[in-house]
């Protein structure tokens, strides 16, 4: 048929999309997720999971399994000029406050296939390669219109559609909601780097310099994610830019 029905449509199955599918689904709600990619994503992204997100997940009956997956990062070093000055141990900093006191290390890839596999065991598949061309308010339903894979257009009618399709969101622009944000004037480079040789190197390491700044956050195993500021020197264009480049 090429008419779906559904209480929800969710477009955009990232974290935010599959984590509302999940609660939706648990809560008795029909859902429908779409996504115009035809797999999950496969570079890590995103790699912080905060402690509320795990407090939200605990009530899921999925904290455990993801604290478990990802590497703890129990306390933050701080280096000023390539000297160790200060370590801040996070575990005594929110022990009252939460039971996921620590910075939990999660690649995004691995996170949304875990999401991924945990609505599909609830019964709900992502269905891939299913781009949102438009929607209508009809005051009762939304009715959108979706571009499927060997189908052409297919119609979805649901009581409500929730965006969760990125910065670009089709859902967003047609709505006229803005998207706020700001743009920083340096560079950043990130990279998934093996490193040797750093002192605590299952924790995340801070090094402030007179004009730079490096952060390194580990995920177990002797790797980790490199986050740092590119030199102004360097390169002129993000374009223009290569690893190599850096300083």
């Amino acid at each position: 048929s090429n008419k779906l029905m559904t209480d929800v449509l969710i477009t955009g199955a990232g974290p935010t999309g599959l984590v509302l599918a999940l609660w939706l689904t648990r809560l008795g709600v029909k859902v429908r997720i779409i996504d115009k990619t035809d797999g999950p994503v496969t570079t890590s992204r995103a790699m912080a999971v905060q402690a509320r997100t795990l407090e939200l997940y605990r009530q899921l009956g999925l904290a455990d399994t993801v604290v478990t997956a990802g590497n703890k990062n129990p306390g933050i070093n701080v280096w000023v000029n390539g000297k160790h000055r200060a370590r801040v141990p996070l575990g005594s900093a929110g022990a009252h406050l939460t039971p996921y006191s620590f910075m939990l290390v999660y690649p995004q890839d691995q996170h949304e296939r875990l999401l991924t596999e945990r609505l599909a065991s609830m019964g709900v598949a992502v269905e891939r390669q299913m781009e949102l061309v438009d929607f209508e308010d009809k005051g009762d339903r939304i009715v959108a219109r979706i571009q499927a894979p060997g189908r052409g257009e297919v119609i979805c009618e649901a009581r409500y559609i929730a965006g969760c399709d990125g910065a670009r969101s089709m859902v967003r622009t047609r709505l006229g909601a803005g998207f706020e944000g700001g743009t920083y004037k340096r560079f950043f480079y990130v990279a998934d780097v093996e490193a040797s040789g750093l002192a605590r190197s299952a924790e995340a390491h801070i090094g402030i310099e007179s004009a730079d700044f490096v952060a390194y956050m580990s995920y177990g195993n002797g790797r980790g994610r490199l986050i740092g500021i590119v030199r102004e020197s360097d390169t002129q264009t993000a374009e223009s830019f290569r690893f190599e480049d850096i300083g």
